[in-house]
């Protein structure tokens, strides 16, 4: 049975189920500002489509189609590539869900793709706009969701550079509209009232008129200042300034890590801005030797030598990577002239052709050698880099550390001879039952991001003399910002020989606008000043993790290395016949292969160049806008081609439920015509009235021998071929 709308018209339908819509959206648009999640509009065109299609009352074998077919076509254009309609990259989608489905029993949250994600994200939008269908077509109510929607946005607000002043005003006049429609809408169900029209105006009207001047009153009406400063979530900090011990200091980065603790102040003076196309941290400088106190540099006296790109490798070669660039702009004021550069540079390039400078202990990277310079000859540089997803399953092997360099472990599993041996018990604790170097360091994370921790940037003890930064953190305060998690993480991993070292720099800072359909610009400043953990793993490299509670680490995981199963075939073939190699040619290759031949197909067959979407581009609007116009022809035209659908499908059956199938469909497509049937009609009043609608006696003998059929199960079949063409007369008459 289709669902029927009790609204006056579908006027007043199409009103509410836009105003649903607009609530919905308040939760999509701070997305892009606070969190990863990019190309919000995906989403909206989804939740809008999703709506059009419960106004329209479509059934489950449209809905369910033409909403599947629009989850795929965004996951392809957001993280795929090659032809969409070539389906190549289904196999790759498949093996990403089963990947992600496998990691659910584990609780491995923070590993799931972004692809899988966004998958998860879009069948969540779908429950909710169908959540939402039901609480205003059956429950007559919205008032749960506009209280959500309110508490949402204003948290944000409170919390988060999100600035939702208009977001507030536009969810209240919305939310106070539909709340009094809705009591309008049950009040007329309630008191079984017939109102026509002009009275409905007449309720309405008084209720838009109060809404807006209650509104009109609250803009002109004096408002109390803040009580207290803004709160700014989750600072990323390190609080190091050069300033006395044991005070309040400035956070931002310090080149001084030789005692660490006590508490900072916020500060957001501008450090940097970038345009980029993903989030990621930005790399100043590494240290190796904890002192019990702070951190040093194992050779102080290190010189600055000549950058040579090509022989830094934080990463195994086989490990996937993607190419990018950023373009970073150094606040004038910074008085630091080192580069911040993401994990995976390749080349950093300035107008002037400057020359760059490297220290190999630390991997600090600068454009002067014993800081000679000036801020004006460095301002500005692009940086290009292949940014890691690192492979889950090389990780979890056995670490042989077979191929680094003499003294390497020793350096980076360094611990003071002070270390209070309740910090070495307590890692062998944490990491009992993981059986690799992998699971053992997230055990580490994940206790360390536990509720028994506190994030905080002001109360923060210093260590006492005798004390030492981490056992006084993990057994004592557990109370510290960015410094006390990353520090911790790092010594509890040593204390179990796994080689990890302390990176400082910043976060990828705070979103400012879009520059491209693929680059956004961010804000870095001094709150975004950050340290956090990298680990090495053989065959992969330094990987980073993020153990500082309330941050996520940035940096993908994926399944294998790149080519992997190529690499393993080519291996195969190496020892077998020419023949046998052919044979093996034949099956599709993974990922990147397919990836190169659907481009290449593309290119070369220009047949197929129309369907070669990307987001943003000129074919996808129009393609989108196409479907959208297609389909609305369709919807419009449907008593023309819809009967003829109708009586193909019914006419040459014979079984023994057809007549009953047939004579519901009758209903419905009268239903569609215009001439509904009321709650309290019977099938033969209703028969009554269609014959003297059309001025006929059909519907009255075909029914007569429906309820023949009906109460006399065992002559069905013969009843509809007796009926068949009375029913079809009627069907036809929906389409004249």
């Amino acid at each position: 049975m289709t669902t029927q709308i009790s609204h006056d018209g579908k006027a007043t339908a199409f009103v509410y189920y836009l105003f649903a819509f607009m609530l919905l959206w308040e939760w999509l648009r701070p997305l892009q500002e606070f969190t990863d999640t990019a190309n919000t509009f995906i989403f909206v065109f989804f939740i809008g489509i999703s709506f059009l299609l419960i106004f329209f009352k479509s059934r489950w074998y449209v809905t369910f189609p033409v909403k599947i077919i629009i989850i795929l076509f965004m996951l392809h254009g957001l993280y795929f590539e090659g032809v969409f309609f070539s389906f190549l990259w289904v196999k790759e989608l498949v093996k990403d869900i089963m990947f992600n489905i496998s990691l659910i029993p584990g609780v491995d949250w923070e590993i799931m793709t972004p692809s899988f994600r966004s998958f998860l994200f879009f069948i969540l939008l779908w429950l909710l706009v169908y959540l939402i269908h039901y609480w205003i077509l059956f429950q007559k109510r919205i008032f749960v969701f506009f209280v959500l929607t309110l508490l949402y946005i204003t948290v944000l607000d409170t919390f988060t550079p999100y600035d939702a002043t208009f977001a507030i005003v536009r969810t209240v006049l919305i939310g106070f509209f539909m709340l009094g429609l809705l009591y309008f809408d049950r009040l007329k169900k309630i008191e079984n009232l017939k109102v026509n029209g002009m009275a409905s105006f007449r309720w309405i009207l008084p209720l838009f008129a109060f809404i807006f001047l209650s509104m009109f009153l609250a803009f002109l009406a004096p408002k109390a200042s803040p009580q207290w400063p803004d709160p700014v979530p989750y600072i990323a900090a390190i609080g190091r300034e050069d300033e006395d011990e044991g005070g309040l200091k400035k956070i931002g980065y310090s080149q001084n890590d030789e005692k660490l603790g006590g508490g900072f102040i916020g500060d957001d003076t501008e450090v940097f801005t970038h345009v980029s196309t993903d989030r990621h941290y930005w790399r100043i400088e590494t240290k190796d030797v904890y002192t019990g106190k702070g951190w040093e540099v194992s050779d102080p006296e290190a010189s600055l030598e000549e950058l040579k790109l090509d022989e830094l490798n934080w990463t195994d070669d086989r490990v996937e990577t993607k190419s990018l660039e950023s373009t970073i702009t150094i606040d004038k004021s910074y008085r630091h002239l080192h580069v911040m550069y993401p994990l995976g540079i390749t080349s950093v390039q300035t107008d002037n052709n400057m020359g760059f400078y490297f220290n190999r202990n630390t991997e600090l990277i600068t454009p002067f050698q014993e800081d000679e310079g000036s801020r004006a000859e460095f301002m500005t540089y692009e940086v290009g880099y292949e940014l890691p997803s690192y492979p889950l399953n090389e990780m979890r092997k056995e670490q042989k550390f077979s191929n680094v360099p003499e003294g390497f472990i020793e350096r980076y599993t360094q611990l003071p001879d002070s270390l209070p041996s309740r910090v070495r018990d307590l890692a062998v604790q944490l990491t009992a039952n993981a059986d690799n170097q992998f699971d053992q360091a997230k055990a580490i994370e994940n206790y360390l991001g536990s509720v028994e921790f506190t994030y905080d940037k002001e109360e923060v003890a210093i260590p006492g003399e005798d004390q030492d930064y981490v056992d006084q953190f993990l057994f004592e305060t557990l109370k510290g910002y960015c410094d006390n998690f990353s520090t911790s993480m790092i010594v509890l991993l040593r204390s179990i020989d796994i080689p990890a070292r302390w990176v400082k720099g910043y976060t990828e800072g705070d979103f400012i606008n879009n520059v491209t359909s693929t680059e956004k610009e961010y804000q870095v400043t001094n709150n975004n000043a950050h340290s956090w953990v990298e680990i090495y793993f053989d065959g992969v490299g330094w990987v980073p993790f993020e153990p500082t509670k309330g941050f996520v680490n940035p940096y993908d995981l994926t399944f294998d290395y790149k080519n992997t199963e190529v690499e393993q075939d080519q291996i195969g073939e190496e020892d077998s016949s020419t023949e046998k190699e052919e044979q093996e040619q034949k099956p599709t290759p993974e990922k990147p292969e397919k990836e190169e031949q659907g481009t290449t197909a593309s290119s070369d067959n220009k047949g197929l160049s129309l369907f070669n979407f990307q987001l943003g581009s000129v074919s996808l609007y129009g393609t989108l806008l196409f479907i959208l116009l297609l389909g609305f022809a369709i919807y419009k035209t449907r008593m023309k081609w819809l009967p003829k659908f109708i009586i193909n499908k019914y006419k040459k059956r014979t079984d023994d439920e057809v007549f009953f199938q047939a004579y519901e469909s009758l209903l419905k497509q009268f239903d569609r015509y215009g001439i509904k049937r009321k709650e309290s009609q019977t099938l033969r009043e209703y028969a009554h009235y269609i014959d003297r609608y059309f001025n006929i006696v059909h519907m009255t003998a075909l029914t007569r021998n429906y309820e023949k059929a009906l109460y006399r199960r065992d002559n069905a079949k013969e009843e509809w071929q007796r009926s068949v063409e009375l029913w079809e007369n009627l069907i036809k008459r929906t389409s004249s």
